[in-house]
């Protein structure tokens, strides 16, 4: 029988997740029921952006959940629907759900990937990013989340969005019944967003970690080592959907570092190194706004560097929750990611092996 090799220390190996017995709680049925919900969110973006009259607006510019289900808040940043927290009459079950990309400046935040603190917002040096392109100007406000200490870091720009929908989150759960199950969940950035939901809903409210179940669909990872290690002893039912061929679920690379690199960066050059650091050139003009390109350069011109007879080392970046995967190709890469046509579908092949 072949051992594991001695690989317990913490730089070398973080065990995240497995399958193992807890994986026959997965219910298919429950994941069709978020997705389903996570569509009544895009569909309703997709309303608030046709021709109505005034006296239509409040009523398209609400998310039509129908059937069992009681709206108790919607999620919006900037006016524009971002997901709701809402209630299931039949079983007194709580849903927060969230929606992926949908316009260009969202776009620009999911790719502003330099960690910063969970808690406070700030990087390592206690300093506020700033990321400035040719049309847009973003700017990680250092609000803080109370009660959740020190929890790891996470991307600034998931953070960021995240930010400006947890109050009204909060808020609307301050107001359900804590026996009740919490069904979280999200679809691409909106997983994102879920994930970052998780430790704040048990640090704010009355949920207990085993009322609360986390169902992610095509999820990129939003945090590092330190977030998904203390996410996972929080005991919280997380599922991972992924499709095999979705390159979303693919990003941030896990970390910068080619071949082994143990050493790690002086404080003041960690931003530089991720590539969040200058982002104009010295007469004003934008050099490289996309601090996802800057990871790429970052990791490249690291290429020929050594310290200490070892490359540097570049941040890590870890997926949370037990992976349920399908393989789905449909010769498109968007496509691929679609949550309606191709996450359903795999789902839909779980409900019918059980």
């Amino acid at each position: 029988m072949t051992s594991l090799p001695d690989a317990n220390n913490q730089i070398e190996r973080t065990d995240i997740a497995f399958f193992d017995s807890n994986y026959k709680e997965f219910d298919s049925l429950i994941a069709q029921e978020l997705a389903a919900l996570i569509q009544k969110v895009y569909e309703q973006f997709d309303e608030i952006n046709k021709p109505i009259l005034s006296e239509q607006f409040d009523e398209i510019n609400k998310p039509k959940l129908g059937g069992d289900y009681h709206l108790i808040s919607e999620l919006k940043e900037n006016g524009l629907p971002f997901g709701f927290v809402a209630s299931k009459n039949s079983s007194n079950d709580v849903f927060v759900v969230f929606r992926g990309t949908k316009t260009f400046a969202e776009w620009f935040k999911d790719v502003n990937i330099p960690l910063v603190s969970y808690s406070d917002g700030r990087n390592l040096q206690g300093s506020v990013l700033r990321v400035i392109g040719e049309k847009i100007q973003l700017i990680q406000s250092p609000i803080e989340i109370p009660k959740v200490g020190d929890f790891g870091r996470v991307t600034v720009g998931f953070r960021q969005i995240y930010i400006s929908l947890r109050d009204g989150m909060i808020n609307a759960l301050k107001g359900c019944d804590p026996n009740s199950r919490i069904f979280v969940t999200g679809h691409s950035l909106g997983s994102a967003l879920a994930t970052l939901a998780i430790p704040d809903i048990l640090a704010n409210t009355d949920f207990k970690p085993e009322k609360v179940i986390l169902y992610t669909f095509a999820s990129p990872r939003c945090g590092d080592r330190e977030f998904a290690t203390k996410f996972q002893a929080m005991r919280v039912r997380h599922w991972r959907i992924a499709n095999t061929e979705d390159f979303v679920t693919m990003i941030p690379f896990p970390t910068g570092n080619v071949f082994k690199a143990t050493a790690k960066l002086p404080k003041d050059e960690e931003e530089k190194a991720i590539g969040s650091g200058e982002v104009t050139s010295k007469d004003g003009k934008p050099k490289n706004p996309n601090p996802l390109f800057g990871f790429f350069k970052a990791m490249y011109n690291r290429s020929g560097e050594i310290l200490d007879d070892h490359k540097r080392r570049m941040p890590d970046y870890v997926h949370t929750g037990t992976p349920v995967c399908f393989t789905i190709h449909a010769a498109a890469l968007e496509q691929h990611h679609n949550l309606e046509e191709i996450y359903m579908r795999g789902i839909l092949r779980f409900t019918e092996s059980e």
